[in-house]
Order: C-alpha cells, then sequence, then structure tokens
C-alpha cells in the first residue's frame, strides 16, 4: 500500500465478512504494516548469502550461483571458469598494522577484483584473504587467463591505509580452473590444486589446473598429516656441517640441518616437508625441536672435550612470533650451553617482511648474548640502511653466488662487493656451498673469512663429526678433510 509520504509499505491484510452482522453490515478490514519485519527478514537473508565486511557473496551464494552457471553452460557450449585469489603477505599487514588497515585493505581489493568482471560474473568472499571470481560461461567472454592477469595487474597497485598512515602493495597468487561437465565441488577443487600450485612457483602469478596437480596435491596432503604425526613421534633428527676459517683452515663450528626420519619413505631431505611445515605452522614446534636439540648436542660436545660454536635456523614465523626470545633463553639454560657459541640464522627474506619488528626480535636475541647471522644473504632485497639497523655478527653468503665465483667475471665481482659490504659494517662473511678448490681459491683472495660446503665436508650425524673433530689436522687444507 501507498503511504501518504509517497513510500511504499508491505502490509498484512485480514478480511472479515460481516456483512451479516447488524452492527457492522459490511467486511471489516485488519491491516498491519510489516514493512519494518520484512526489511529485517530481506537484512537477514541479504546477511545469509553475503560477507559481513565487503558485501560480497559468501560461501554459500557462490555454491549456489557455479551450480547455476554450470547448468547454463551445459545446455550450450561455453564454460565456466573459477579464480581462486589469494592475498600474498595479508598476514602481515594483519599482524603490524592492525586488524582495523587489514579489513580496509580487504574492503579495496573487493572492489578492485569487482572493477576486473562484467555484472553477470560473481566476486565472492570464501573467508579470511581468500576470494573467488565466476566467469559466466558466455562463449564472448574474455578469456580466463587475461583476466587473472588483470587481476594480478590492479591488486598490485598500491594502497592507502588512513588507520595505518601507511601505502602497502600486495600480490596474489591465482588458481584457474575450467569446467563445463563436472560438478561444482570438482570446479572449485581444481581451481585450489592450482591456487597451490602459484603458491608454490613463488607467488604473484597464476596458474592453470592440470590433471596432475590433483596428484600432487593429494599426495601433500598425506605428507602433512605423516607430518603432524611426526612431530610427535620425534621422526627428525640433526646432521651437522662444518664451517672452517678460510685462513687458518680451523673449524669454526657446525650448522644443525634437519632431516625428517619417514617410516615409509626414507629419509627426507627439508625440501621435502620445511614448505608443507611453514604453511601449516608447525615449522614453529619443529623449529623449537631443532634449538633444543642442537644446543643440547652442542653442550655434550662442550662436556665432552670438543667446544663448537652451533648455527641454528630460525624460520620467518618463529621470528614473528613474540615467545622466540622466551625459548632460547629456556633452552640455554635447560642446555647450559655458553649463548657466546649459538648462532641463530635468519633469511635475509624474513627479516625483511617487518623491519622496526625484525630489529627489536634481534636485539632482544642478541641481549642473550647469541650471535646472530644473516641467511642466504645476497637473495632478499635489504639495503645498507637496513642492514645498518640489523645487530648482526654473520653474513653468510648465498651458495648461487659461489658456484660461479671462478668462472663468472660478474659473479666474482657480486662476492667482492658483498665481503667488502661485510668489512665495512665489521661483520664476519661466510660463503654457503663452496664444493670446488678453485671458489676457495677465489674466495681467500677476495679475504672472505669463512667458508661452508662439501669441499671441506658434507653433513654428518653426532658419530661422523665426532670422528671428524678428531680426526681432521687443523694445520692442513681443507681439501684433506674428510668428506
Amino acid at each position: 500500500l501507498r503511504h501518504r509520504d509517497g513510500s511504499k509499505r508491505a502490509c498484512e491484510v485480514h478480511a472479515t465478512n460481516l456483512r451479516d452482522d447488524p452492527a457492522w453490515e459490511g467486511i471489516v478490514l485488519n491491516i498491519w504494516d510489516l514493512s519494518e519485519r520484512k526489511a529485517l527478514e530481506e537484512r537477514l537473508r541479504h546477511q545469509a548469502f553475503h560477507d559481513a565486511l565487503t558485501d560480497l557473496p559468501n560461501r554459500a551464494l557462490i555454491l549456489d550461483r557455479a551450480e547455476i552457471m554450470l547448468a547454463r553452460a551445459r545446455r550450450g557450449s561455453g564454460t565456466v571458469a573459477a579464480l581462486f585469489v589469494d592475498l600474498d603477505g595479508f598476514k602481515h599487514v594483519n599482524d603490524t598494522l592492525g586488524h582495523a588497515a587489514g579489513d580496509r585493505l580487504l574492503e579495496t581489493v573487493a572492489g578492485r577484483l569487482q572493477s576486473v568482471v562484467r555484472a553477470q560474473d560473481t566476486v565472492g568472499r570464501l573467508g579470511g584473504d581468500e576470494f573467488v571470481l565466476l566467469l559466466d560461461p558466455d562463449p564472448s567472454n574474455i578469456p580466463p587467463d587475461l583476466i587473472a592477469q588483470r587481476v594480478l595487474d590492479v591488486l598490485h597497485q598500491p594502497v592507502d591505509l588512513p588507520e595505518s598512515g601507511r601505502t602497502v602493495s600486495v600480490s596474489a597468487s591465482i588458481g584457474l580452473a575450467i569446467g563445463r561437465q563436472g560438478s561444482v565441488d570438482e570446479l572449485l577443487r581444481d581451481a585450489d590444486f592450482a591456487l597451490y600450485e602459484a603458491k608454490r612457483q613463488g607467488r604473484a602469478s597464476y596458474v592453470l589446473f592440470e590433471a596432475s596437480m590433483q596428484i600432487e596435491a593429494q599426495d601433500r596432503l598425506a605428507l602433512e598429516e605423516e607430518l603432524q604425526r611426526a612431530v610427535g613421534l620425534e621422526q627428525f633428527f640433526l646432521l651437522y656441517q662444518p664451517t672452517f676459517d678460510l685462513y687458518t683452515n680451523r673449524v669454526t663450528g657446525v650448522e644443525a640441518l634437519i632431516r625428517w626420519q619417514h617410516p615409509a619413505r626414507g629419509v627426507l631431505a627439508p625440501d621435502a616437508f620445511i614448505p608443507i611445515a611453514e604453511q601449516t605452522r608447525l615449522i614453529v614446534p619443529i623449529g623449537r625441536w631443532v634449538l633444543q636439540e642442537a644446543c643440547r648436542q652442542a653442550a655434550a660436545w662442550d662436556e665432552a672435550g670438543h667446544p663448537v660454536g652451533m648455527s641454528v635456523n630460525i624460520s620467518a614465523h618463529q621470528l614473528a612470533q613474540d615467545g622466540l626470545q622466551e625459548d632460547v633463553e629456556r633452552v640455554l639454560a635447560q642446555s647450559g650451553l655458553d649463548p657466546a657459541t649459538l648462532t641463530l640464522e635468519i633469511t635475509e627474506t624474513a627479516l625483511m617482511l617487518d623491519i622496526d619488528a625484525a630489529t627489536v626480535r634481534l636485539k632482544a636475541l642478541k641481549a642473550l648474548g647469541v650471535r646472530i647471522a644473516i641467511d642466504d644473504f645476497g637473495t632478499g632485497h635489504s639495503s645498507l640502511a637496513y642492514l645498518r639497523k640489523f645487530p648482526v655478527d654473520t653474513l653468510k653468503i648465498d651458495r648461487s653466488f659461489i658456484s660461479g665465483i671462478a668462472s663468472s667475471d660478474a659473479a666474482a665481482a657480486i662476492i667482492s662487493t658483498l665481503v667488502a659490504l661485510g668489512k665495512t659494517l665489521n661483520i664476519e662473511t661466510l660463503a654457503e656451498g663452496i664444493e670446488q678448490p678453485a671458489q676457495l681459491e677465489k674466495l681467500q683472495q677476495e679475504h672472505c673469512g669463512q667458508g661452508q660446503g662439501f669441499l671441506f665436508a658434507r653433513p654428518l650425524d653426532v658419530p661422523g663429526i665426532e670422528d671428524f673433530l678428531e680426526a681432521v689436522d687443523t694445520r692442513s687444507a681443507p681439501t684433506a678433510a674428510i668428506r
């Protein structure tokens, strides 16, 4: 019914026939204004199918629309494309700048995603920083891979976050799947498989689903479940690779390297399971175990008359958590290890995720008396200004530069620059991956302080290290060491 102010009101009318009643002699209408109730029902209906933050369709509505699109595709000649979009680095923004800034970023991303599709397409939010695009089965559609590239382009543009006074740039990983005959679950599952592959290949890219990805994903899922059990069953063990002073040829310490004694697959190297551990955050308890075991072993060697420095790798997730300092302090107290003999190795990339937070945590760790090394140095994006802020003792030059030092002038120039940088900052330099005498000779000419690699020794178990320390003549050339 139309209200006298011109608006329309939703009403419920009950009519009662009282024409035979002498008191009424007519039909009585009872009218209730239901506008507010109808509006509430509509809001509840909308909330049930839309994301509260971005107002995009949620999972329930996405599934419904995908079903409709697939039915239309089967009747015609088109196909439905599903794009899974996962923001790279969103958690870092959310954790460091606050949830208000994270929400503003998600709202901006939602708007940008809608700008690259047509009205008949669907942009939805699955939760967290995961979005999905459903492209309608219209043969005149723009190819899905071009849409994926557009998404990468629009998301790469800087985003102003007034809540924090900062401007950030984010990238995205995109999994793309195309379907017509299969089910909605299969289409979205395939897009998810492709998304994982995009992340594995280095992020900031899109990948089209291939059947082989399903087999790999199932294998990965099985490995993930086994990895969770492995933490409780203590199926890990450590090997130790010595480091050498390139001037005196003396052993300066060892680096703890984790291995997984898988009950069916045998011994697995870190490359086979550490990426999964990082994605599932199992890297934190695993890293805590490595720290504890390495310090216990170093203390045992010291008590046995083989004092040796111990280096332990710290992951980005460990560095980001507040309890790292307490973990290190507790392990040092339990093992009785001299803090000065422990070196914590942190990758350059991990440090650059949040420079201010990393600086605070490194200073707290240094206050415990331990040493700090930047691992894989030269592969990240740090600058001299940032390096001067970090309380670092050693720069570990990545093996990718060492491999070409003897045959490439460019590689040799990079090594010379990195060693000179270390001298400028009064920081030791250690070259990783030395495998040839010619590489060692070049590093010595450049006055690189320490080295590590198969030329000296491969990773060894505890008895192997003990035999190594007893057998190696510290005055002989490194090439005479046990390999």
